[in-house]
């Protein structure tokens, strides 16, 4: 994406019955943006023609929630589930399997519903825009369709057809999990409660207590009302010409009148004085409470629609906020009135902005303590100036935020759109970007106290502010299940034996039909692409390989528009195995400790001034060609405008060889936020936990992996928390070993990408760091792994609405020759039959199976799953189901189409950057890919079962299963499977 097209198209001019509106040249997206007006039927369109490949084709709506039911979210998923040109069940599904789609999914936002779609292929976006805009236009929506999104009644035991009746349905269960999460409640209630006088005061999403409240007339009333093209808005970005999608729209859109649909979007009134509230969140009975509250400060602070107010309130936060040293973050972490910052700073929420200010890890008797420490510490700031380098380093960070070409790049353009286009604002004005920044620069060289009098004016003289106190209650959960228990109670006690079984059949034929695959003849009618459409051979990276001074430096040819992006890759082989489950805190310490004799604050000031941020990641896999070559790897990465590359480059050489975890007040911070973090993250991401302890004892990779990753950090964290004053030097040193270790260049191999100019300058500079390291061979050092004896089945026991599943089982390496077939039956078993079974027929929110060749780990799983048993006994019978399936060609065609997109992402310089990086180390060489990539394209039904029944016959008795969920739900599944019993464990946060 480097060069501008040319202007085709001028206001005024009509062009197969659409107006051109406006057009206006996107200098700093090297595009041309055309608005468009269907004249008939009043949809808007725009298009951000640019030379990027990756073409999107998006329809958004207007969709104000009524109330708490979830309409507009339950309507996302129906519209999605049959339409009328093809009567395909859940096309969308359909759709997946066989196409080159870089995205495909839809969203339900506060107040709009979005329909995205992107691809590389021209003809495979065309052919997923054309069944996207039958789904949204000309859905059946049959009430099967609603029960099954929804909610039916169903019996809590099916083999039990007039015992106790539960409520089911995938939004239901999506919902239920959502309502787990302490902190999207937080999220949820600090909006709400600050415009709940508007439809942002409901739950777009639903909330699972009046989700059964909805009716089938309703949901159809509001597609009827609200899915005209009178309240679209199309947007599309790429290369492929504006008269195409305009051909592609005209007949389509010529079926529809101009309507008069009411926008249903009212500002909330502003209030004369603040206001305070307190609400409560379950933890298990057993479960501590102390240092479990969130308390939050949230303000109503200015217009959503104006780009530059937006700007100018999103710099004030980076100054603010933006990085460990920053003002009123360093005054709420050094008060220790808690852990952690959550849900802090400028929040964008659609007609309106807010700010915010919490803290997690705090006790309710603190919120008045919170709320003076944050409104003194704003009192403070707003009478000192800024300095200019403080306000220099804000912009610069906002800069990477909203120029930089990132992933799903053209899904953030439309977002950009979408801030004001459907709120009657300019369609264009949140992609001038660049423009408003640098406007905004000018006003604060005019008005130097600019900010400061922003956070007077917005802040402390706002009396729209509400403070809100997030507590945990041991019992909430508890009175949650009785309140369900007594309503459906009652409603069993309303129905006679006749009724419990009609409603016992309704569900068995709702979960019968859910999971019977679609017939061939309606699959044809969709449109698709065919194997021979697909490139002859993957996607390179354009890299070469040079040596300097012994290190292998990749240089990526990838434009970046002007910023530099670096990786420097650590080889961990030798690494003494006690150190492996410090790596976590050595990572923590780079992005937030000090180093070469300067404090945490000056050197956090320097990585905002010059660099776009600076990360940690660790990953353990092996060799793509050789099993028992382990790669255990720590990579560093650093992004940069090319002109700040010599000062970032010397802010990193200083965290590299002068990083020091010797500031014993600042390292015990940096700790309690870990175990902060842990404490959510690990139950409340229950998929990844689940996943990562059931493989542990798989392979020495799985089994470093849970140690890094998983709940030993839990315990680890709470315990140096518990314990520093005794554990602080301990840990300091452990930080400092793994420093050192890395410092060899014979563990280290560079990726870059960004300008010639920069890559002189890195090389400058890397031979000067590489004359500064040891150079020794890399010699390996035992570590102490034991594989499972037996498969255990383990529950983990959390306070959770919806369960988490995972089983996982040894599997073959990637350099297995049946491999890149393993890879496309993974496909064809994860969308075949997991997702029907337990989403479509269970209700899950989702499920699958992946098979990683590089760990030879194979693993089944469910997600915000409301069964346990049904979900274990389908994982134990996938085998069973290779067996008897009689796949076609054209089943198998379509999972090689939809695995091929693998090699075809876009190449975007960050993520080419860490990726090009990735394939040097693995071994997958661009011939390894090309072999591989062949194999993947003759895949026939015969070879993907055999390869399949190959990884799946030896190895499925020997999956590991690990379920996340409550320990009622736990409890209650080992009560019908006791020959199979979980053995549970509390997961105490």
């Amino acid at each position: 994406m480097s060069t501008m097209p040319e202007v085709v198209h001028r206001p005024g001019q009509r062009v197969m019955g659409f107006e051109v509106k406006a057009v206006f040249p996107l200098p700093e997206l090297q595009s041309v943006a055309y608005e468009l007006e269907h004249v008939r039927s009043g949809a808007r369109l725009l298009h951000v023609h640019t030379d990027d490949a990756e073409n999107l084709f998006s329809i958004t709506f207007r969709t104000p929630p009524p109330d708490d039911t979830g309409v507009p979210h339950i309507l996302e998923h129906a519209v999605l589930a049959v339409s009328k040109k093809f009567p395909v069940r859940e096309p969308f599904s359909e759709m997946v399997k066989m196409s080159m789609a870089t995205f495909i999914n839809a969203m339900t936002g506060p107040d709009l519903t979005y329909y995205p779609v992107a691809s590389n292929n021209h003809r495979d976006l065309f052919n997923l825009a054309e069944v996207y805009f039958d789904a949204v236009f000309h859905p059946l929506l049959t009430e099967q369709t609603f029960q099954r999104e929804a909610h039916h009644l169903a019996p809590a035991n099916p083999q039990e057809p007039s015992g106790e009746l539960t409520v089911s349905g995938i939004v239901y269960s999506e919902m239920k999990g959502a309502y787990s999460d302490p902190e999207t409640a937080l999220y949820r209630h600090s909006i709400q409660l600050l415009l709940p006088d508007t439809i942002y005061g409901r739950d777009s999403g639903g909330d699972p207590k009046h989700i059964p409240d909805l009716t089938y007339e309703r949901l159809k009333r509001f597609h009827r009302t609200l899915y005209h093209p009178s309240n679209a808005f199309f947007f599309l970005y790429g290369d492929i010409p504006t008269r195409e999608y305009l051909a592609f729209l005209k007949d389509k859109l010529d079926a529809f009148e101009r309507s008069d649909v009411p926008a249903g979007f009212d500002r909330q009134p502003r209030w004369s004085n603040p206001r305070r509230r307190q609400e409560c969140f379950p933890v298990g009975p057993d479960e501590p409470t102390e240092a479990r509250t969130y308390i939050t400060l949230n303000w109503l602070v200015g217009d959503g629609t104006d780009p530059e107010d937006v700007v100018a309130l999103d710099v004030l936060d980076r100054i603010l906020l933006g990085h460990e040293g920053a003002p009123l973050k360093k005054a709420i972490i050094d008060s220790r009135l808690g852990e952690d910052l959550i849900l802090s700073g400028f929040r964008h929420l659609a007609l309106d902005t807010s700010f915010h200010a919490g803290l997690k890890g705090t006790e309710p008797d603190r919120v008045d303590a919170f709320e003076q420490l944050v409104l003194t510490t704003l009192e403070k700031l707003s009478a000192e100036q800024f300095s200019p380098e403080q306000v220099e380093a804000a912009f610069q960070q906002a800069a990477y935020a909203h120029l930089e070409i990132g992933s799903y790049y053209p899904l953030r353009v439309m977002q950009k759109v979408l801030c004001s286009w459907p709120y009657g604002a300019g369609a264009e004005a949140f992609l001038r970007m660049g423009e408003h920044l640098e406007r905004c620069r000018e006003r604060y060289r005019q008005e130097p106290r600019l900010f400061n009098r922003l956070i007077r004016e917005r802040l402390l003289e706002n009396p729209h502010r509400l403070t809100l106190v997030l507590a945990p209650d041991p019992q909430e959960q508890a009175r949650q299940e009785e309140a369900f228990r007594r309503k459906m109670q009652a409603i069993r006690d309303r129905l006679g034996p006749e009724q419990l079984r009609e409603i016992a059949a309704t569900a068995e034929a709702l979960e019968r039909t859910a999971a019977e695959p679609n017939p061939p003849e309606a699959v044809a009618t969709l449109p698709q692409l065919k194997v021979a459409d697909l490139p002859e051979k993957p996607r390179d990276i354009p890299t070469r390989l040079e040596q300097l001074d012994g290190v292998t430096v990749l240089r990526n040819d990838v434009f970046a528009n002007g910023f530099s992006y670096l990786v420097l890759d650590f080889d961990l082989t030798g690494l003494p195995e006690e150190l492996h489950a410090y790596l976590p805190r050595y990572c923590d310490a780079v992005r937030k400790l000090g180093a070469a004799g300067m404090n945490y604050e000056q050197i956090a000031r320097r990585v905002a001034a010059h660099t776009g941020g600076i990360n940690c990641l660790v990953s353990f896999q092996t060799h793509a060609q050789d099993p028992a070559r382990s790669l255990r790897r720590l990579s560093i990465a650093m992004k940069a405008l090319d002109r700040q590359i010599d000062p970032a480059l010397r802010v990193l050489e200083d965290l590299l060889f002068g990083l020091d975890p010797r500031d014993a007040d600042r390292l015990r911070d940096v700790v309690v936020q870990a175990r902060a973090f842990y404490r959510t993250a690990l139950v409340q991401n229950g998929l990844d936990t689940a996943m990562n302890h059931a493989a542990r004892g798989l392979s020495l990779e799985n089994h470093l992996s849970e140690i890094v990753n998983g709940l030993p950090q839990l315990s680890m964290t709470k315990q140096l928390a518990e314990e520093f004053q005794a554990r602080g030097d301990e840990l300091m040193g452990r930080i400092e070993a793994v420093r050192d270790f890395l410092l060899n260049r014979n563990r280290l191999t560079v990726s870059f990408t960004g300008s010639s100019a920069s890559y002189e300058t890195l090389c400058k500079t890397l031979s000067r760091w590489v004359g500064q390291m040891r150079d020794e061979p890399v010699r390996d050092a035992p570590i102490g792994f034991a594989a499972f004896d037996a498969p255990p089945r383990e529950g983990l026991a959390a306070p959770l609405q919806v369960a988490f599943c995972a089983a996982a089982m040894p599997a073959p390496h990637f350099s297995d020759p049946l491999e890149p077939l393993m890879s496309v039956g993974t496909r064809m078993v994860s969308l075949g039959h997991l997702l029907p079974e337990i989403r479509f027929r269970g209700n899950a929110y989702g499920a699958g199976c992946n098979y990683d060749g590089l760990t030879g780990t194979f693993t089944l799983h469910s997600y915000r799953d409301p069964q346990i048993v049904p979900t274990l006994e389908i994982f134990s019978g996938v085998a069973d189901y290779v067996r008897q399936v009689k796949w076609t060609q054209e089943d198998v065609d379509r999972a090689i189409i939809g695995k091929a997109k693998d090699d075809e992402w876009p190449i975007r310089p960050e993520q080419a950057t860490r990726m090009a990086l990735v394939r040097h180390v693995t071994g997958q060489s661009p011939e390894l890919r090309r072999r591989r990539y062949a194999k993947i394209l003759s895949a026939t039904p015969g070879s993907v079962k055999e390869a399949l029944l190959r990884l799946l016959e030896p190895n499925l008795e020997r999956a590991a299963v690990c379920v996340v969920s409550s320990r009622e739900k736990l409890q209650e599944a080992n009560q019908r499977m006791p020959e199979k019993p979980l053995a549970i464990e509390d997961v105490i946060t």
